[in-house]
């Protein structure tokens, strides 16, 4: 008891001091204003309208501009259009699944695996699968009957607004281009071939893979049975934390800041709430937040999560009238449990990793005993 003790109580305390500390990364101005535009870009036109729900919709397209962000201009140019292609195939994958859970948890396994396997084998940066996988989960949750508990929404519409999103954030990326001394600063494109080489998988890129499947296999399986509020906003969880790192301490300091960074960011959308935004007023609020997460998110987890959390409860709670307080709760014990099952297939991968190189070890080991 007292060797557990010893091991685990520092691990918990760097963990917890982690929350106040900022990693020596940049803050990410530019691309807060780029991810700001992209989703604002949508969500003004159709507020503008009077169709604003359509705008909520299309900015799942917005999530485009957040790949690449360390690339030159021109090279993401080239990058995005695929980036977009697969976020609307996701879409297109949750809006054919729609309305049965079975099927729902299928796709967002093929989605997981997919997304993880072509994010992490070619390197392609932050955020990784994430994106892929939270498209697919709520253009289902949007298309699922209103009788089923999702939102009813008419499937190919939902599809043709992430497309006209994905192609808005596109625009808001390259539109600088259009200025010759941006062309002449950013200079000629390196091409796809030359950022991403090859395709390759080391021994830590598939642990990451088959966490990551695996967790949204259990999360997406059990998430209802184990009193989820909303399903996938656990396979999201999990994939967020499992999606990074394959070091034990990392991946244990973002499970933590996952969950503290929820529970503030519950803190900030009531004091939010009590002003209740309208109209142009959202705009701006989820502009700002989008902004602010991609400006943090590479020096602290748990301060984007401050901003990411506001942010999709705005989305979930926008246009409902009544108390937020079960969609509040729900998000925190959602937070909660995906972190948890995160934890639990990693630590569970691990202990099978230790048992096999045991095993490899002492098969090795000469027997002398003769």
């Amino acid at each position: 008891m007292k060797t557990l003790v010893q091991r685990y109580v520092p691990r918990t305390r760097r963990a917890l001091g982690s929350l106040l500390q900022l990693h020596p990364a940049p803050w990410r101005w530019k691309v807060g204003v780029e991810a700001g535009l992209a989703l604002g870009l949508p969500l003004a036109l159709f507020t503008a309208l009077g169709h604003q729900p359509w705008g909520m919709q299309a900015a799942l397209g917005a999530f485009t501009a957040l790949y690449g962000a360390s690339l030159n201009r021109r090279d993401r140019m080239h990058l995005l259009p695929l980036v977009a292609a697969g976020l609307v195939l996701a879409a297109s994958v949750g809006v054919l699944c729609a309305g049965n859970h079975w099927l729902t948890s299928v796709a967002l396994i093929v989605v997981s695996a997919l997304a993880s396997t072509g994010a992490l084998g070619v390197r392609l940066g932050p955020p990784g699968p994430l994106m892929f996988v939270l498209v697919a989960a709520v253009s289902g949750h949007l298309a699922t009957p209103r009788q089923l508990g999702g939102a009813g929404l008419p499937g190919g519409s939902l599809i043709g607004l992430v497309a006209l999103g994905s192609a808005l954030a596109y625009l808001v990326v390259v539109m600088p281009l259009a200025w010759p001394s941006v062309r002449r600063r950013h200079g000629s494109p390196s091409g796809l071939r030359t950022l991403f080489p090859r395709f390759s998988f080391d021994a830590d890129t598939a642990a990451m893979v088959l966490r990551v499947v695996v967790a949204v296999a259990v999360a997406s399986l059990l998430g209802r049975p184990l009193g989820a509020y909303r399903s996938y906003w656990v396979v999201l969880s999990t994939v967020a934390v499992l999606q990074s790192s394959p070091s034990r301490k990392l991946t244990s300091i973002r499970a933590v800041h996952r969950v503290v960074g929820t529970l503030l960011g519950i803190g900030l959308f009531e004091l939010v709430a009590f002003f209740r935004p309208i109209g142009f007023g959202v705009v701006a609020l989820l502009m700002l937040l989008q902004a602010a997460t991609e400006v943090v998110v590479a020096r602290n987890y748990a301060l984007a999560l401050l901003f990411i959390t506001p942010l999709a409860l705005t989305n979930s709670t926008i246009g409902h009238a009544g108390s937020t307080l079960v969609t509040v709760q729900g998000r925190l014990l959602d937070t909660l449990l995906g972190a948890g099952i995160a934890l639990a297939i990693f630590w569970a991968g691990e202990w099978l990793r230790r048992l096999r190189a045991k095993r490899n070890a002492d098969s090795a080991t000469p027997n002398t005993s003769s």
